[in-house]
């Protein structure tokens, strides 16, 4: 059965889609136009502005087949295997790694606003929703607290998001040569004591492997409109 939820409990482990979804509970629990199901199994969804996550875990796929058709959501980010089981063909697989953030010193950055961070990460490579989605979203994690980032005006960015001693890096762009590998670890720098997951496609692993982060045994998915 796929219900409801009002409360979720804290992150334990390795699990990206449940990381995901956490951060999204932590800022939007309160709001009704974002929506958070568990099926029996402990399988968690979300929905927010039509695009849904599934955390890891055995799934009814019967069940969860039909009750994503009905929701009919724009894109799907799941496990792999969920993905085999949804008989759904993925528009891109990425790899999961992760690291502890035990880099030490200051991170000290440039102040930059939602539209500045915005136009250094607004990359053909990097997909970012409309400007007003993002700003919107991206203020709200941050005065709760529960987003970081590091940014050089113009030149490089690093956001990462958090949910107790687990935090998720969600875009990393540098539109100069060597400054990607400061931002990552400035950004990690910020995350001191958590553990830092991070998704990525192929050609980009070794570039997180040189920066201490180990490749887990885990793809995502991220799938077209369902179906």
């Amino acid at each position: 059965m796929i219900s409801l939820v009002q409360s979720m409990p804290e992150v334990c482990s390795k699990d990206l889609g449940f990381l995901k979804i956490k951060c999204l509970f932590d800022c939007y629990k309160d709001d009704k136009s974002v929506l958070f199901w568990r099926q029996d199994k402990g399988v968690y969804l979300s929905l927010s502005g039509g695009d849904m996550t599934v955390s890891e875990g055995g799934i009814n796929a019967e069940e969860m087949r039909e009750f994503i058709s009905v929701i009919a959501p724009k894109s799907i980010f799941c496990p792999r295997k969920t993905a085999d089981l949804l008989q759904i063909e993925p528009k891109e697989t990425v790899n999961v790694m992760f690291r502890k953030a035990d880099i030490t010193g200051s991170a000290e950055c440039d102040r930059l606003d939602s539209r500045e961070l915005y136009d250094i990460l607004n990359i053909e490579e990097f997909t970012l929703p409309p400007y007003p989605d993002f700003a919107v979203d991206y203020c709200r994690r941050l005065n709760k607290g529960q987003a970081d980032y590091y940014g050089i005006k113009d030149k490089c960015a690093a956001v990462s998001l958090s949910s107790g001693g687990y935090a998720l890096i969600t875009g990393i762009v540098s539109r100069q040569k060597g400054l990607g590998s400061k931002a990552l670890n400035a950004i990690i720098q910020k995350n001191r004591g958590k553990t830092v997951l991070v998704y990525c496609r192929d050609e980009l692993t070794e570039f997180y492997k040189k920066h201490g982060f180990k490749k887990l045994d885990k793809r995502y998915a991220l799938t077209n409109e369902y179906k």
